[in-house]
Formats: structure tokens, sequence, C-alpha cells
């Protein structure tokens, strides 16, 4: 009976406003440095949390002289907020303009949990090659592969394309 009062207030105290608890512990990450124009761009993530609150994971797309885009937020559920092996996406458009016009472009990742607590921030690059080959999903990452976590919500686009709109 004492042990089940203990449990019980364990997970009371976890739950109680304010309580910081351990931050979220970001364990790799992988993504291909160059794609062609129009290839979807997987970002792949390993990551655990030792009191099983991840919430969300957040990507912050940055473009050399154009700044940042808007903020994204990847809702994690079940047992994703303990622990996870996999990728997470961006649509690229099919326009050639990016490669001539765009330096890199760069992500940086987080994990938020629900104390508010923060991962290590990692942070990749992106060039486009046109007629690049897609690159194979390093046999490390083959797992992550199985396990779509969600979308990058943003549009990139060239200069060319953005001043049609």
């Amino acid at each position: 009976t004492l042990v089940v009062g203990c449990q019980k207030q364990a997970q009371f105290e976890k739950e109680i406003p304010g309580s910081k608890g351990q931050p979220p512990e970001l364990l790799g990450s992988y993504a291909a440095k160059e794609i062609r124009p129009g290839e979807t761009w997987n970002i792949y993530l390993k990551a655990k949390d030792v009191d099983g609150d991840m919430k969300y994971i957040v990507a912050v797309l940055f473009m050399a002289g154009e700044g940042s885009y808007p903020t994204s937020e990847i809702w994690l559920n079940g047992e994703n907020r303990s622990e996870f092996e996999g990728y997470i996406f961006l649509h690229t458009p099919m326009d050639e303009n990016l490669a001539v016009e765009m330096d890199t472009l760069k992500v940086s990742i987080f994990i938020r949990d629900r104390a508010g607590n923060k991962s290590q921030t990692v942070k990749l690059p992106l060039s486009f090659e046109p007629g690049r080959t897609p690159e194979k999903v390093p046999a490390q990452w083959q797992q992550a592969a199985k396990n779509q976590l969600g979308y990058i919500n943003n549009s990139i686009m060239s200069i060319e394309d953005a001043e049609i709109q």
C-alpha cells in the first residue's frame, strides 16, 4: 500500500506546474546536405526523455539574406514522448532557381517537453544541386526511416517565384 502511495505521489509531482524535471536529450541527427530541387528533405532524429514528457519538435528554417521562416512545431504523441527514432521532412519546390539564388538553407531543431525544458539545438545545412542523385539513408538511420513524425510546415521558394506571388 505504501509503495502505491509513493507512485501516485511521484505521478502527482510530475504534473505540478513549474516542476522542471529533466530536459529531453537529442541523441543524434542526420540529413543530406545537398538535394535536388523538388526532392523531399528528410531529417532523421533520435531522442529520449527520462520524464517521458516530450511535447513537440521545434524546427526553424533560416535562409541567408532572407531571414527566418515561421517556426514549425511537430507534436509528439504516445510512445514518442519518452523515446523515438524517426524523421521529419520538408517538401521543396521543383525550382532550379533555388540552386542559383540560395547559398544554404539552415534548419535549427530542438525538442521541448511539457515542463518547458528544451533539449540541445542541432543545426543542419541544406543546399540545392540540380540533377543530384538522392542519397541512400545510412544504415544507422534505417529504423528511423520507418517512423514519420511529421512535417516542417513551411513553403520555401526562390526569390524569382516570391516576386511573382
